[in-house]
């Protein structure tokens, strides 16, 4: 037995290098999306026919966000402590990003004198990092990117972190009803995340309907928040779940058997969060798990250095375009990660300890001495 709870209750385990492979799908799926065609297609998602690359990145994502977070706050059991944890982790790579943005691709970019640059309204509403993290608002500067395939969008990806954020806001105040501690409790609050997904609340008149399911988002054949809450529900029944290869590849293969019928897709997802799972828990990919986590820096400035490249040689094949762009993408997620993400969490982290009491102290100091 290899159960998923011995995974999430130790560091050994291998979602780093699960988002490492998310964040480089995303990146190599947006090289479709950015470039002059050159005759060529995602063949993830010509092979499939409904889901390619960047979508299969942004679903491991989720799916792994919502074992580690409900993770997260089972353990803190703080409301506070649990949203500044969140804020660290997704606030200052959204920061660093948009001085970035706005201080040195949008000089370096724009059309515009850089008088009208900087005088314009479009140029300092990028440096709104609430907007960008709560309200779907992304990155546009005034006369950067106006000819790209792509026209206009800094960082695309963006939309993604409200929605992140929800999630959060799901986890916390089922949290804070006490049904993150058992596996039924977590069971009810996955489906309680699953009905706020399902419905959808219009303001100003606090009008409530239902999500119009006939438009996923752009490029995706289904939507990343229930992926989420998947994760959620895995990590309540940690206990009962167990990783094995040959699952997985069992898994894969019944898919294959029924890949051209009406069932293939859900087969697919099936098969695909148990594939997830077994990457992130195998001893025989430890080797590979990297050292720092630069996922999150390569998925925000992986689509801004895509755009540059764009913009300068539209022509380009979207693999020359991805390997040109990649060791820049690289060198930005690594300054995110050393610069800001780690001092940030680990700063934040040390802050919100619990100081020792005299005894827990002395008793520590016992244990440490009998070492």
């Amino acid at each position: 037995m290899n159960p998923l709870s011995h995974a999430l209750s130790r560091n050994g385990n291998n979602f780093d290098l699960v988002r490492l492979l998310a964040a480089v799908a995303v990146v190599y799926g947006h090289s479709y999306l950015l470039q002059a065609p050159d005759g060529t297609t995602d063949w993830v998602q010509s092979a499939l026919g409904f889901d390619g690359f960047g979508a299969l990145g942004v679903y491991a994502f989720f799916l792994l966000s919502g074992m580690l977070v409900t993770a997260s706050f089972d353990r803190q059991r703080s409301v506070p402590r649990f949203a500044a944890l969140r804020i660290a982790r997704l606030w200052p790579a959204v920061a660093g990003g948009s001085l970035v943005t706005v201080f040195i691709l949008g000089p370096l970019f724009t059309t515009l004198p850089l008088r009208d640059y900087f005088t314009s309204g479009m140029t300092w509403a990028s440096l709104d990092n609430f907007s960008t993290i709560v309200l779907k608002t992304g990155w546009a500067l005034p006369g950067v990117f106006e000819h790209n395939r792509f026209p206009v969008d800094v960082c695309a990806p963006l939309w993604t972190l409200p929605l992140e954020v929800r999630c959060y806001l799901i986890v916390m105040v089922t949290g804070m009803l006490g049904l993150l501690s058992s596996a039924r409790g977590v069971a009810l609050a996955a489906l309680l995340g699953c009905i706020a997904f399902i419905l959808r609340v219009h303001l100003p008149h606090l009008q409530i309907g239902l999500r119009d399911f006939s438009e996923p988002p752009g490029g995706y054949s289904f939507w990343p928040e229930p992926f989420f809450m998947l994760g959620m529900l895995l990590y309540g029944w940690r206990e009962w779940i167990d990783i094995n290869g040959l699952t997985a590849l069992a898994l894969a293969m019944v898919f294959l058997v029924f890949r051209d019928t009406a069932g293939a897709q859900p087969l697919f997802y099936l098969a695909f969060v148990y594939g997830v799972l077994w990457v992130g828990t195998t001893p025989l990919l430890r080797r590979f798990v990297p050292r720092h986590d630069y996922s999150y820096g390569m998925y925000l400035y992986g689509f801004m250095v895509q755009q540059c490249v764009a913009n300068i040689a539209p022509q380009l094949s979207h693999v020359t375009a991805v390997l040109i762009a990649a060791p820049f993408i690289l060198l930005c997620a690594a300054l995110s990660w050393h610069c800001l993400e780690r001092p940030v969490l680990n700063w934040c982290r040390g802050r919100l300890a619990r100081p020792q009491t005299p005894l827990g102290a002395s008793m520590a100091a016992g244990d440490q001495a009998a070492r």
